[in-house]
């Protein structure tokens, strides 16, 4: 015993020191993966701060992804959806149909996104839409829509297609265009047939305005117009054609043609007005009529110059 004491005693100094502990690398771990959450028909809210909804969807499938790391505390994630039916709503909680296969949801942006297949229906301003992909900004109440645009309006019998949908629920307005301004949106209205660069439709104000390059076909009265603006009420009772109108019609002998600052037109009617610079040609009479008002009627075959009225008449 008196030998170990001794060993102890002779080895104790060379072993004390700093108490030892154990290394650590000095890399962070890395942190466990956030598992992903999934849920299978839900419905998702998002609340206006007074209590009131701004949107409500149901999802076969939603999968829930949290917000980035650098975030602040109180962003929130997003959720990704699949099979999706709902509702938006409006200032005055008035709902606003949708359909999309997929969509997503940010509810820190307030923003929504559908894709797939998009329908959204509005019965108070009786209009249908149809595109690819559709954003929902419901504090500043706009809906914008992309790919295959088609709005309906669902008892006046009319259409409009293009790329692209600006409708701002606020001024009570849409506006349709293409992403090619070469290529022309098309519109459809009963018998009518339209085409214009853009088309702007005041649902609010029940109002149609057509911008650039526009043309009107009405097949049954065999009359066509065009100009650089269409304006028109809704329901189209009345078309004014401003900006370079002109007006063909076969009903007349041989076709003719109208020419004017603006040429008015009340569908159904055998009438066509014009006013400013008007210009009346007739090829197959070689003849020329100008003046400052201007009346065709193809029904009794008759054209009717005022104001400063000149004829032109190309002899044989």
């Amino acid at each position: 015993m008196l030998g170990w004491l001794v060993a102890f005693a002779l080895l104790g100094p060379a072993c004390s020191g700093p108490e030892l502990t154990a290394s650590r690398d000095p890399t962070p771990a890395a942190s466990l993966p956030t598992p992903q959450l999934l849920y299978e028909d839900i419905t998702l809210t998002q609340a206006k701060p007074d209590g009131g909804l701004l949107w409500r969807l149901k999802a076969r499938l939603a999968k829930y992804e949290p917000p980035p790391s650098e975030a602040t505390p109180v962003q929130l994630g997003s959720a990704h959806l699949e099979a999706i039916e709902g509702e938006f709503f409006d200032e005055d909680d008035r709902a606003v149909r949708v359909r999309a296969k997929q969509g997503s949801a940010y509810p820190s942006q307030r923003r929504l996104e559908l894709r797939g297949q998009v329908e959204v229906e509005s019965e108070r301003d009786n209009l249908r839409l149809q595109a690819q992909r559709l954003e929902w900004l419901p504090a500043q109440r706009l809906l914008k829509a992309e790919g295959e645009v088609k709005v309906e309006l669902l008892e006046d019998q009319g259409f409009l297609q293009g790329d692209r949908l600006l409708m701002d629920f606020g001024q009570g307005q849409m506006q349709v265009e293409n992403l090619d301004p070469t290529q022309p949106v098309r519109a459809g209205y009963r018998e009518l047939e339209l085409a214009a660069r853009r088309f702007l439709w005041q649902f609010g104000a029940r109002k149609v305005q057509a911008v650039g390059a526009v043309e009107v076909y009405a097949p049954q009265q065999s009359v066509r117009l065009s100009g650089e603006e269409l304006r028109a009420p809704l329901p189209l009772a009345e078309l004014r054609l401003v900006g370079n109108a002109k007006a063909e019609t076969a009903r007349v002998s041989g076709t003719a043609s109208l020419e004017a600052q603006e040429i008015r037109w009340r569908i159904g009617s055998t009438r066509l007005q014009a006013l400013g610079q008007v210009r009346y040609r007739q090829p197959s009479q070689a003849l020329t009529v100008s003046g400052d008002r201007g009346l065709l009627d193809w029904q009794s075959n008759t054209i009717r110059i005022q104001g400063n009225s000149q004829t032109h008449l190309t002899l044989p």
